[in-house]
Parts: C-alpha cells; sequence; structure tokens
C-alpha cells in the first residue's frame, strides 16, 4: 500500500511540474500565432490556432477569440464551408442573434441549405441565452407543485387524477426542455460531395448528395454514421465527411 502511494505520489509531482511547461508553450504558440495575424500574415497564424486546438480542444475550455479569428481568416481565404464551422462553434457557445445573422449571411451567399432561419432558432436562440433563468423558475413552479400536493395528502384531500397527470406531464416537459441543448446538435459537410444514405452502410441506397459547407441537423449516430435530419427525413451520413459543432 505505502508503495502504491509513493507511485501515485510522484506521478502527481511529476505532473505538477511538467503542467507549467506545458500550460507556458501553448501560451507562447498564441502569442507567436495573434502576432502574425495582427501583422496579416493569416495563413501562418491559421495553422499555429489549428495546431493550439488540436492540442487543447479535449483537454480544456478553448477562448472564443480564437474561434472569431479562424472564421475571419477563412472567410479571407474564401474557404467558406470553415468559416461557418468556426462561426457555428461561436454561435453554439455564444448564441447571440448577430452570430446567426452572420451565418445566415454567408450561407445564402454560397447558397447554402440548412441554415434557414425559423421559429425553431429564434426560440433555441433564446432558451440558450437565458437558459439559466428558465431552470430556475420551471424548477421553482416544479416545487410549488409538489408542495401543493404534499399539502393535500396530509390534510387526507383526495387529488384528481387530472391533477396528477398535469404533474407528470409537467416534469417530462421539464426534462426535456432542459436536456435541449445537448440534445440539439449541427453539422458542416467538409468534403465536394457527401452522400447521404438511408441506412448506416455504405452499400445502402444514396438518397441525397449534398455539397461541402452544407449543414445538417444530428439526431444520433451508429458506430462510424451519424443520423441525421435532411429534408424532412432520417437519413445517413459518415462522420469523416462532417464537422461536428459541439
Amino acid at each position: 500500500m505505502k508503495s502504491r502511494f509513493r507511485i501515485l505520489n510522484g506521478w502527481r509531482w511529476m505532473w505538477l511540474l511538467v503542467m507549467p511547461a506545458f500550460l507556458q508553450a501553448q501560451e507562447v504558440d498564441l502569442q507567436q500565432a495573434d502576432s502574425l495575424f495582427l501583422n496579416g500574415k493569416h495563413a501562418e497564424a491559421e495553422v499555429l490556432y489549428e495546431t493550439h486546438l488540436s492540442k487543447v480542444l479535449n483537454t480544456t475550455t478553448v477562448p472564443i477569440p480564437i474561434y472569431y479569428k479562424l472564421a475571419f481568416i477563412n472567410e479571407k481565404q474564401n474557404d467558406f464551408a470553415h468559416a461557418l464551422y468556426y462561426l457555428s462553434m461561436i454561435y453554439n457557445k455564444q448564441p447571440r442573434q448577430n452570430i446567426l445573422n452572420k451565418i445566415n449571411e454567408v450561407a445564402a451567399n454560397h447558397n447554402l441549405a440548412g441554415y434557414e432561419v425559423d421559429d425553431f432558432s429564434f426560440v433555441f436562440l433564446f432558451f440558450r441565452k437565458y437558459s439559466l433563468y428558465f431552470d430556475l423558475f420551471l424548477l421553482i413552479v416544479a416545487i410549488y407543485a409538489f408542495w401543493v400536493l404534499n399539502q393535500k395528502r396530509a390534510r387526507g384531500e383526495s387529488i384528481r387524477s387530472r391533477h396528477k397527470f398535469v404533474v407528470i406531464a409537467y416534469l417530462i416537459a421539464l426534462l426535456l426542455l432542459l436536456n435541449l441543448p445537448d440534445s440539439y446538435r449541427i453539422a458542416i459537410i467538409n468534403k465536394g460531395q457527401t452522400y447521404l444514405r438511408d441506412a448506416p452502410s455504405s452499400a445502402a441506397p444514396v438518397k441525397w448528395s449534398i455539397a461541402r459547407g452544407n449543414k445538417v441537423t444530428v439526431i444520433g449516430e451508429s458506430d462510424e454514421w451519424l443520423r441525421i435530419w435532411w429534408e424532412q427525413q432520417p437519413l445517413y451520413v459518415r462522420k469523416l465527411d462532417v464537422w461536428q459543432v459541439r
């Protein structure tokens, strides 16, 4: 037991020694990338920014300004698909109307589908923006409903089936609303011509062929395939053929 403790303690000290150097290297890379960006050397800055993203994407929170700069660089380079991907990453983390307007502007300029502004987009924007207040309000209502039912039970009053049904329905709706931001995902097509199939198999019939930059809604996944919603029907696309916005 003592030897195991010493080994774990040794690894902990090693991590404490290595971590500052790791963070310092990341900071130097970003400083160099920012310098290149400010001096108009966008292609070189893009390489450093993307290298930084590949290192930290799964380990820490990515600073939003990096996505802004990458979106700017790719739009300047006329790589509209990449620009839309980074703009969508920004919108996913900071759902603001001006970002949504920019996404739709770029998509419209290149005749891309999947970016149409509908009622759901506005509801989703509003909910994401004020999700904390929604959560608190809905939880307070749920607590009040339970308190009322408990008070009736304590007084020996009968509880109508209709009231029970309303509370259950409310709790189900509350659960769906709380999970809405996590369940709603989008992806950007990253290849020239991508096949959408009616089953998660390369042998499945091709239902659609769509171009790079189009947006699809992800509703599930199966191995290396994503189940998506496109043209009012569920279809499948390879994970390698899209950039998932998380």
